[in-house]
């Protein structure tokens, strides 16, 4: 998006910055194997194979659970479109459930599960035991002599003696930041842009038709597409 001034817009480019920049929109929306045009856009819409999302980001995403379509924005006659992702919503075959759009983070994280130390005690809580030596003097009634005395103390805090934690895994950085460079970009614009949007599988039913919809300020897009052989 252009100002008057012939310059990009600042706000345009931190959204661009953050959201990657996509991939090279087909043609034309009727490119796309679905599209529908919804007041001053169209929206077009294809399945990715899991092969090729594969192929794309390094990482089996199907093998965890994930999806991937490719989704454009063709805003018409100059207009603007305002993308969202979390606009965008999955069903699959007769199943009524809905998925939303997952973020590139959530997707890294299904690859690459975080590990991490299983806490002995309930949150940042450290107990440590002491030991007591000394004597006492006799009198009234009572018998001098050494005793112990053993005790528990709660502290709250890091254990200076637990271990660091894990650092990150350089695979879920790695894969998330290739996510995130492809994905939909975000934000106004009012050339064509396009990118991929990644939802968890919405039904164990394999072979439905995908009910892609979109409902957003530009109002609401419906596509049906058929899942590609793997």
């Amino acid at each position: 998006m252009t100002s008057r001034s012939g310059l990009l817009s600042p706000l345009i480019l931190l959204v661009c910055a953050y959201a990657g920049d996509g991939v090279p929109p087909r043609g034309s929306g009727g490119d796309y194997p679905a599209g529908q045009t919804v007041d001053s856009v169209t929206i077009g819409a294809a399945c990715v194979s899991a092969s090729n999302a594969k192929q794309i980001f390094g990482e089996d995403l199907n093998k965890h659970g994930y999806l991937v379509f490719e989704v454009a924005f063709s805003p018409l006659n100059g207009n603007q479109a305002d993308v969202s992702t979390a606009s965008f919503h999955l069903r699959q075959g007769s199943d009524p459930a809905t998925v939303r759009a997952a973020t590139p983070h959530d997707v890294a994280a299904a690859v690459f599960p975080e590990k991490s130390l299983k806490p002995t005690t309930p949150g940042n809580v450290a107990v440590y035991s002491s030991e007591t030596i000394g004597y006492e003097s006799g009198g009234a009634g009572r018998r001098g002599g050494v005793y112990t005395a053993s005790g528990v103390g709660v502290g709250v805090g890091r254990d200076p003696n637990a271990p660091p934690p894990p650092p990150p895994n350089s695979g879920m950085v790695t894969l998330e930041q290739r996510l995130e460079d492809q994905a939909l970009p975000e934000g106004i614009t009012s050339r064509a842009v396009a990118g991929y949007v990644f939802f968890s599988r919405p039904s164990k039913d394999k072979r439905g038709a995908y009910e892609l919809t979109y409902l957003g300020k530009a109002g609401q897009a419906t596509m049906k597409l058929s899942p590609p052989s793997h």
